[in-house]
């Protein structure tokens, strides 16, 4: 498995702890990586994490450079587009990620693609943008599943930038 933008591993060690055999933790924070290590100590599954300092931009471009591939990759960046006036800049960065993401997922892998930009969540453009980069990739999608908030974190219809958690769990063939 692959767990991007790693900050404390919670997706690589809940991997981990449900059987994955090795998990390649990614983050450019040296402070997150450390976090992610002592996370995985307390798990008791430090041994089957590999800890990564890189960009992960940079990660995946030579990944796909190297045929590298994953039968899990999670995807979860920081918040891209802090206003909606960043829309355009950041779905271009959130198809570069995933374009190269889904090229690193083996056929039958999953791709789980996340974003806690409410412009994106509240637009619903992260879809659009993975289908772009699955077709730029040439790579089939299914969605199996999508994703938003969990119920300890409701939104109020009167404040919908309250929504800005979304997710897309996607089978690559």
């Amino acid at each position: 498995m692959l767990d991007t933008f790693c900050y404390s591993g919670g997706f690589g060690i809940s991997a981990a702890l449900q059987g994955a055999s090795a998990v390649d933790c990614v983050d450019s924070s040296a402070p997150a990586l450390a976090l992610a290590e002592r996370n995985g100590e307390l798990n008791g599954v430090r041994d089957k994490l590999e800890l990564i300092k890189s960009d992960v931009g940079d990660f995946l471009d030579e990944s796909v450079r190297q045929g590298k591939q994953w039968d899990r990759i999670v995807l979860d960046p920081p918040k891209l587009a802090p206003r909606r006036d960043d829309l355009e800049r950041a779905k271009g960065k959130y198809k570069r990620l995933n374009k190269a993401a889904l090229q690193c997922v083996r056929p039958g892998g999953l791709l789980l693609s996340c974003t806690c930009s409410s412009a994106m969540a509240q637009t619903d453009e992260l879809l659009p943008v993975i289908r772009e980069a699955a077709a730029e990739a040439g790579r089939q999608i299914t969605v199996v599943r999508t994703f938003g908030a969990a119920c300890d974190h409701p939104v109020s219809p009167s404040f919908p930038e309250g929504r800005y958690l979304a997710a897309y769990l996607v089978a690559v063939n």
